[in-house]
């Protein structure tokens, strides 16, 4: 009876071992270990912005000129420069295009409303010569490389936007180099065309243009934008000037903006052809 009794306590001791065995299997199958979550830091690269370059760094503020460029230029005399080149330019200004053409050119730029700019040019399926500034192309980089993308022309105008005709040639070079590396950055198509500074340039100008392998493209049609907040007179005082050949000097005030469609479309109603200078 004793080794009936003993074996009964045995079978059952077992069976609950077993089934116990059982529930730890089918528990570690259906529930696997959970994982620790991991923190994964946000990238450090900052997205560039108008006020921001890849690198993190501040960009320079923008250089607004104290006069705009107004009247139709003419050279000037040299100043006096021990280090200066003992030589006479060959290069002669531009200072229109071809017969019945006509070419827009904005100066001064990039500035904040350039894109609104860029935005108007690309609705109306028109190409301009854009003239920037090295420092402003540095506080502006997108708007330089957008310009350059969307098919309008990219010209230099200087660094900080000085009288350089007032500069000796070693200042003159400096300002020229500085300036131009700074665009070059951006600019991915070779910068062929160069606009002094309120159209004020003299033999040293030339010069120094000479040797960057540049042409210098001057206007002769100055509507005097910049003096009006008025659209409607800006447009007019545009398409009162207009003739075949002419390079029309702009900068991309908000005025102006809003004056370039009456102006594109004056200019197309006379039988003009809108050409960018280095396609003229």
């Amino acid at each position: 009876m004793k080794l009936i009794y003993y074996s009964a306590i045995f079978s059952i001791f077992t069976c609950l071992s077993l089934t116990a065995c059982d529930q730890h299997a089918s528990d570690s199958t259906s529930s696997p270990p959970t994982e620790q979550a991991v923190s994964v830091a946000p990238s450090s690269t900052p997205v560039p912005t108008e006020k921001s370059d890849v690198s993190g760094t501040a960009k320079p503020e923008a250089i607004i000129p104290q006069a705009p460029e107004t009247g139709i230029p003419k050279e000037e005399n040299i100043v006096s420069d021990p280090k200066k080149p003992d030589k006479v330019s060959s290069l002669k200004p531009i200072y229109n295009v071809g017969k019945d053409c006509v070419a827009i050119t904005i100066d001064d730029g990039p500035t904040k409303n350039t894109k609104d700019l860029l935005k108007m040019l690309k609705e109306q399926n028109v190409h301009v010569t854009f003239f920037f500034l090295g420092q402003n192309a540095a506080a502006y980089p997108e708007s330089v490389t957008q310009a350059v993308y969307e098919g309008n022309e990219v010209g230099y105008h200087s660094d900080t936007h000085p009288q350089m005709s007032k500069m000796t040639y070693s200042d003159q070079e400096k300002e020229f180099e500085s300036g131009l590396a700074k665009l070059k950055k951006w600019d991915t198509q070779p910068v062929t065309l160069f606009r002094p500074p309120y159209g004020a340039y003299n033999n040293d100008t030339k010069l120094i243009t000479e040797e960057h392998q540049m042409s210098m493209v001057l206007w002769n049609e100055d509507p005097k934008d910049w003096s009006s907040k008025d659209p409607k007179k800006i447009a007019d005082n545009v398409l009162s000037q207009v003739k075949s050949g002419s390079i029309i000097v702009l900068h991309d005030h908000p005025s102006t903006i809003a004056a370039l469609p009456a102006i594109i479309k004056g200019i197309k109603s006379k039988g003009f052809k809108l050409v960018m200078l280095s396609k003229h």
